[in-house]
């Protein structure tokens, strides 16, 4: 098989960075303003760049990329915390935030191929090929984390470069030596073979249904258990799980197990077999922490988030209730608990007690045309931004829907957790549903999954109580009715932060009554949804 061609910069002396050398880049380091992080990004984009095209030892340029890992992680992490986790699409700083991150991961994976190219020409840093090849695939790692955190489609390069630089150290015979990376918090110890199955199962966990903080714990788990999995160039014999298969001359994460091409398996029965044991370990009772597991996790949150990631490794994807159909028609979508509210009830929220009255203008608007005109309405919509969305539903089931826009309609954000209603096709009302995920597509689309919450909405005004809450207002909320035949109770749609086991608020529809939350059942960036007793 011939050696990976890797597309770089041509080498050259024109522009030399400020440092040649390993001594200067630390001196260099040393003057760097490191408090400000967006400073500290630029400035190493720049020097690394010039790095890329200058002609430097192969042996000085790994010590230099090696100097430069921690503080271009530091600045890294910095940046991400203005678009991890942020409604889609990316406001204008947001998008520069992400677009300034995947700069420079692409800067220093290309220094690390500069390196790589010259294990694979028989240089003086062959004897350090396993290192070389697992610092370029955690450079692709943390720009994928970067991509899910947004999250977009991963494009078909970053694809192609992970399995060339697999393919390298395969050549190489890298893929099994032991290799340290200080980065990893939870396992130093990895080797080519086990970053790369981490990378693979990280795409394969879904991420973009993650939260941010589980992608994260996902991330540190699978760099302990990334080494569980075996690598061959034929399919294992007798599987305790199905193997993952990549082609290393496509531009995909994996491909199908009939397919034809340069394939590698990737056996799952032992990391499979982890998997369930932890799981069979917190049914009965053990810790999270006991099971190496991290002393952040918590239970029962744990344990679910585990049985998602096993059927999403292990078995081929989770298990659905309602059996899902293609769609093909549309969907209107509302997002924000104002405008919610507003469309629900056709009219603007007011105060309880202060709307009632008519202005001499809604008076005279009755006397001359027997109802008072909309039109005040539909300019307080569009002075606050509202709209209705037209989107087009891709597939469907009895409670949820997979929908898409084009990102060139006008829209609001949407991410995450977040409440919308939407009215699909054929309906008569509007549903509360839950935004369960949102992405965009490689084609220019907004896509988002949604879980419709159950039950008929009705629109109410809520507000705190006692004496902390006297001169409180009362805020847009929802009540959703009892379904026996569901097992669900009646309940009320709160902001977000609001549930307290046992508070009682005051609850406003046709007259003011005091209710007492008891449990809360779903908890999104932007509301609450609770069960409650009347009072």
């Amino acid at each position: 098989m011939s050696p990976p061609v890797f597309k770089l910069p041509d080498l050259g002396t024109e522009q030399p960075p400020a440092f040649l050398n390993a001594r200067g880049c630390s001196d260099w380091l040393a003057a760097q303003p490191m408090a400000n992080p967006a400073q500290t990004q630029a400035q190493l984009l720049r020097q690394i760049n010039l790095l890329n095209r200058y002609a430097v030892a192969p042996g000085e340029r790994l010590k230099i990329l090696e100097l430069l890992r921690d503080p271009v992680a530091f600045a890294q992490s910095e940046s991400t915390r203005k678009f991890a986790g942020r409604p889609l699409p990316l406001a204008p700083p947001e998008q520069a935030g992400m677009d300034a991150n995947r700069s420079l991961w692409q800067a220093v994976q290309t220094g690390y191929l500069h390196c790589l190219a010259s294990c694979l020409a028989g240089g003086e840093l062959k004897p350090h090929a396993a290192l070389v090849a697992q610092r370029v695939i955690a450079t692709l790692r943390a720009e994928l984390l970067d991509i899910c955190r947004a999250p977009i489609d991963p494009p078909a390069q970053l694809w192609q470069t992970l399995h060339q630089v697999f393919a390298a150290a395969e050549q190489l015979g890298a893929l099994a030596q032991p290799v340290n990376d200080s980065l990893q918090s939870s396992r130093t110890a990895t080797t080519v073979a086990a970053a790369y199955a981490h990378m693979l199962l990280l795409h394969r966990a879904s991420p973009y249904e993650l939260s941010a903080r589980q992608l994260i714990t996902v991330d540190r788990w699978l760099a302990r258990w990334g080494a569980k999995v075996a690598m061959s160039r034929t399919p294992p014999t007798e599987p305790k799980a199905p193997p993952m298969v990549v082609d290393l001359d496509s531009g995909g994460a994996e491909t199908a197990a009939n397919s034809s091409g340069n394939l590698r398996w990737l056996d799952l029965s032992d990391f499979a077999r982890s998997i369930k044991k932890r799981i069979v370990h917190l049914e009965r009772g053990e810790s999270p922490a006991s099971l190496g597991l991290g002393e952040d996790c918590v239970q029962p949150g744990c344990e679910l988030l585990l049985r998602q990631l096993y059927q999403q490794w292990c078995k081929g994807g989770a298990p659905r209730a309602h059996q899902r159909r293609l769609g093909g028609g549309g969907c209107r979508l509302v997002t924000g608990l104002d405008a919610i509210h507003y469309y629900l009830s056709g009219k603007i929220f007011r105060q309880p007690g202060q709307g009632d009255a008519m202005s001499k203008t809604q008076a005279d608007e009755i006397a001359t045309f027997g109802r008072v005109a909309t039109r005040h309405d539909d300019d307080f919509s569009q002075m606050h931004g509202f709209m209705i969305e037209q989107w087009r539903t891709l597939d469907e089931s009895a409670t949820g829907f997979r929908l898409s826009r084009p990102l060139s309609q006008a829209g609001g954000r949407i991410g995450g957790g977040q409440l919308v209603a939407v009215m699909p096709e054929g309906s008569r009302g509007f549903l509360l549903a839950a935004a369960r995920w949102s992405r965009l597509t490689a084609g220019g689309e907004l896509q988002v999954g949604v879980q419709v919450l159950p039950g008929s909405p009705q629109t109410v005004a809520l507000r705190g109580t006692g004496l902390a809450a006297v001169n409180e207002k009362y805020r847009p909320g929802f009540t959703l009715p009892a379904l026996p035949a569901l097992r669900e109770p009646v309940t009320v749609i709160v902001p977000a932060g609001w549930f307290r086991a046992g508070r009682v608020i005051e609850l406003y529809e046709q007259s003011s009554r005091q209710i007492r939350l008891t449990q809360q059942l779903d908890r999104g960036s932007d509301f609450e949804r609770c069960a409650f007793d009347g009072l």
